[in-house]
């Protein structure tokens, strides 16, 4: 009676073709070298000889070599580990730059109130966009100063954006003051803010008509102080001959 019986069988492989491509081809030799051993193909067996022999001088003929009777020695093969490759370097990703990122942040703005001492308005504008401000009319969340000037107290609208905005004074009435932060490239607040002064029709502060009808009066033999309350005869009459001019100028 035949029977099959199955019988496992167990294969070498040379660990230097498995260290360097994992393919597998049988061994035929095994190198031990103190407690590490390593199977090895014929290829390997050779190549790792060659690599003693040229370290250690191994199997170089020499005169005293020839004289010495008895077999040649046999060549001792001594397996090379493969340097272990190296790991990739991670490869670290770029951070995604949003579009909030790439915004630059607001140009800061200023807000003039009034004439300023030796500039017209155009080269007063010129001048603070050259420090790096914007000149607006009306307060924004841009805006970080008031620049009050001569008659910057009839500006009601931007003394009142000021105050409700917490916006420093930059009081520039005195000379040189402007000129000053123009040189020097710093606009500086931290001076008190005026209340709005009233207007009338034609535009004017109290104080200005005051003084225009103190020279009227003048002008037309009336008596009137220097200061104080200007007599209210006088007042009227003023008021009578300039109603005509006063009421085409707030039509225009």
């Amino acid at each position: 009676m035949l029977r099959t019986v199955m019988i496992p069988v167990q294969r070498r492989y040379c660990d230097a073709h498995i260290a360097r491509d994992a393919s597998e081809v049988e061994a035929t030799d095994t190198l031990t070298l103190g407690a590490r051993t390593w199977d090895l193909c014929l290829e390997h067996s050779i190549t790792f000889g060659r690599y003693l022999i040229d370290a250690l001088g191994v199997g170089v003929d020499t005169d005293a070599d020839k004289s010495q009777d008895g077999p040649e020695p046999e060549p001792v093969v001594v397996a090379v580990e493969p340097e272990p490759m190296a790991e990739p370097s991670p490869v670290i990703e770029a951070e995604d730059v949003s579009d909030e990122a790439n915004e630059s942040e607001p140009v800061r703005s200023v807000m003039v109130a009034g004439e300023i001492d030796g500039y017209d308005w155009q080269t007063a504008r010129d001048a603070l966009r050259n420090a790096g401000y914007e000149v607006v009319g009306r307060a924004d969340d841009s805006t970080v100063l008031l620049i009050l000037g001569e008659g910057g107290e009839r500006n009601g609208h931007k003394l009142r954006d000021a105050r409700e905005r917490s916006i420093p004074c930059m009081d520039v009435r005195e000379p040189g003051r402007f000129k000053s932060g123009v040189l020097s490239g710093e606009f500086v607040g931290g001076d008190p803010l005026p209340e709005p002064a009233k207007v009338d029709r034609a535009g004017m502060s109290e104080r200005e008509r005051n003084r225009a009808v103190r020279q009227w009066a003048r002008a037309n033999d009336y008596t009137v102080p220097d200061r104080g309350r200007i007599p209210m005869h006088v007042r009227h009459a003023y008021e009578l001959t300039h109603r005509d001019s006063e009421g085409k100028a707030a039509a225009a």
